[in-house]
């Protein structure tokens, strides 16, 4: 599940950075792959979510998610859709149903905790370091919201570099899930993301304490 979670984290983002256009723009008819490692870098799995058209409807934005998931050996052990809704400019984004939670019909609520969190690629060229940001998640309907369970989401240590081809942004991502307000699991990641001279995402590496990681293709 939480792993899943930074998929969706990688995704939500629908405020425009410094003029460029929206991730969710960004990624539409496109492509993106996810892969995870152990600690001796072998494959241990792969999604991969092919996206459909970009499609308006009011002020909502959406996308069609065909989602591909493979095992170690690289045969396809499922594949189904999702869809992905947000609505430019709110600082909550209602997100459909991802992985972990396809067979129900709960929605989760994105609430941005920080501000800043509308700002998560809004730099300047000379900015080295950024500001720390926050989210929660939470469940509003079906069997979790229940249990009243919730995800906290930081991102600290925000620096970024230029490259030759863009930039690179290092920071530290902590993920809190509480259920019954009580903290029962913390995963913590050391992220690298490499984005062009437009700041558009390249690619994204969530490495955890062991070693293991997993890496994001866009």
């Amino acid at each position: 599940m939480y792993k899943n979670l930074i998929v969706i984290l990688a995704l939500i983002n629908c405020i425009p950075a410094n003029g460029q256009d929206m991730l969710i723009e960004q990624i539409a008819g496109k492509e993106v792959v996810r892969k995870a490692f152990n600690t001796d870098k072998e494959l241990t799995a792969k999604q991969v979510f092919r996206v459909g058209e970009l499609q308006t409807t009011g002020n909502q934005l959406s996308v069609q998610l065909q989602v591909n998931l493979f095992d170690e050996e690289g045969n396809l052990k499922d594949k189904y859709l999702t869809q992905y809704t947000c609505e430019p400019g709110k600082s909550d984004v209602l997100l459909a149903v991802f992985p972990f939670a396809r067979q129900g019909n709960a929605e989760y609520v994105i609430e941005a905790s920080s501000p800043g969190f509308k700002r998560l690629y809004d730099f300047d060229a000379d900015d080295r370091k950024l500001e720390n940001l926050s989210l929660e998640m939470s469940i509003e309907s079906g069997i979790l919201s229940f249990f009243g369970s919730k995800s906290i989401i930081a991102i600290n240590d925000r620096k970024v570099s230029t490259t030759g081809s863009g930039f690179t942004l290092t920071s530290r991502l902590t993920v809190k899930a509480y259920m019954w307000g009580v903290n029962v699991k913390t995963i913590t990641y050391q992220v690298t993301e490499k984005l062009d001279k437009k700041r558009r995402l390249i690619s994204q590496v969530f490495m955890e304490k062991d070693g293991s990681y997993f890496l994001m293709n866009y």
